[in-house]
């Protein structure tokens, strides 16, 4: 079996997502399989901490701002190249924008040449301009998307010409064997901790406090909530740029008591376990849904604005509801029904996680990524 030697990069800097947290259960599933992975991120990533966790090998000396700078790109290029030359890399996998472009020039600047293979993971367009045509036709190899709804994107910019057939959708994952596994979770304290009554319904979010994530809407749900059941609590996950003024909009509505943000919390399952609904409220760039991933598998029924690739993880009156986004009244109506009917809520629990065994299986992730690498080295041009 042909050794690879994948090198990972991405720019998330701080907080966690769906993203890191796919890049790391690859690489982890990779190394498990007998293959060589590096992961590159900036210094004090939480990616990079998590994988120093798992003993997965990093480069922690990545620099790119947002906003372009030449100096520091061509400084940057030559490092990547550095390493990708050093640690013998054939496949250089990037996550974003900005290490897309860096590492996938560096790439070209080796030979052998490695393979350059791109995951997207949100649903913005891309833009078909001439230097992101140079960028998908000639630099990166193959396109790895996290739902059908972000390959929809390729086809109506064709910014992918004659490629769009070397465009695959692998499924984002959750581990629902083990981490998130009700009956391996002890959450015994939780609501001790929280200050949160033992019989009190809960509803929580999971995701970056930031301006797409929609926490507004989460929060005028919880107010309109709170109205038919006056006992619930809301827990806010995750950190972000928002939080302050979030705070603020959550006192500024009267409930600031029945909200708790909670921050950046390495023990969701165990939040999740005591929870009851989870509030999916994006506005903007969903292709999947982690977090909703995440809740299904620990048998929370999800209520999520209909956005990107949604659909693929949240089933319509089987594993939660669906509703227009920025319906705050409907996603109420949708909540409050869950909270009040057990019976329900047990049954969409069940549901969600049965999905999550059957498609969305951690080893379905890994291997399709293995035999994505394959088929694309197979294809492999002469000259590399």
């Amino acid at each position: 079996m042909e050794e690879f030697r994948v090198l990972h990069t991405n720019m998330h800097k701080g907080g966690w997502g769906g993203q890191p947290n796919r890049i790391l259960t690859v690489a982890r599933g990779l190394r498990k399989r007998g293959h060589y992975v590096v992961i590159a991120a900036p210094k004090g990533a939480t990616l990079i901490k998590r994988a120093r966790e798992e003993e997965i090998p990093v480069f922690d000396d990545l620099r790119l701002p947002k906003k372009f700078n030449p100096v520091t790109y061509v400084r940057e290029v030559a490092r990547l190249r550095r390493l990708i030359k050093r640690e013998k890399i054939n496949v250089v996998h990037t996550h974003g924008s900005q290490d897309t472009w860096a590492a996938a020039v560096a790439a070209w600047l080796v030979r052998p040449r490695p393979l350059v293979v791109r995951t997207r993971h949100n649903i913005f367009p891309v833009k078909n301009h001439l230097f992101n045509r140079v960028l998908y036709r000639r630099l990166i190899d193959g396109v790895i998307v996290v739902s059908d709804a972000v390959t929809q994107v390729f086809r109506q910019t064709g910014v992918l010409g004659e490629k769009v057939d070397q465009v695959v959708t692998i499924h984002s994952v959750v581990d629902a064997l083990n981490r998130f596994n009700p009956e391996k979770v002890d959450h015994s304290g939780v609501r001790e901790e929280l200050r949160i009554p033992p019989d009190a319904p809960v509803v929580v979010k999971v995701a970056r406090l930031a301006r797409e994530k929609g926490h507004v809407y989460f929060l005028d749900a919880a107010r309109g909530i709170l109205e038919e059941v006056p006992d619930a609590f809301f827990l806010a996950l995750g950190e972000g740029p928002l939080r302050g003024f979030l705070e603020n909009y959550a006192r500024k509505l009267g409930i600031k008591d029945r909200v708790k943000f909670l921050g950046l919390r390495k023990d969701v399952p165990r939040i999740l376990k005591t929870s009851h609904v989870f509030l999916f409220t994006p506005i903007a760039g969903e292709s999947l849904g982690t977090a909703a991933l995440e809740a299904l598998a620990m048998e929370v029924p999800v209520v999520a604005f209909d956005v990107g690739g949604i659909k693929a993880s949240v089933r319509h009156g089987e594993t939660g509801f669906l509703v227009k986004p920025e319906d705050v009244g409907s996603l109420v109506g949708h909540a409050v029904t869950l909270l009040k009917d057990q019976e329900l809520r047990r049954r969409m629990g069940r549901a969600g996680r049965q999905w999550m065994l059957e498609a969305f299986s951690e080893n379905s992730l890994v291997e399709g990524n293995l035999e994505f690498y394959r088929r694309l080295m197979e294809k492999k041009s002469p000259e590399r």
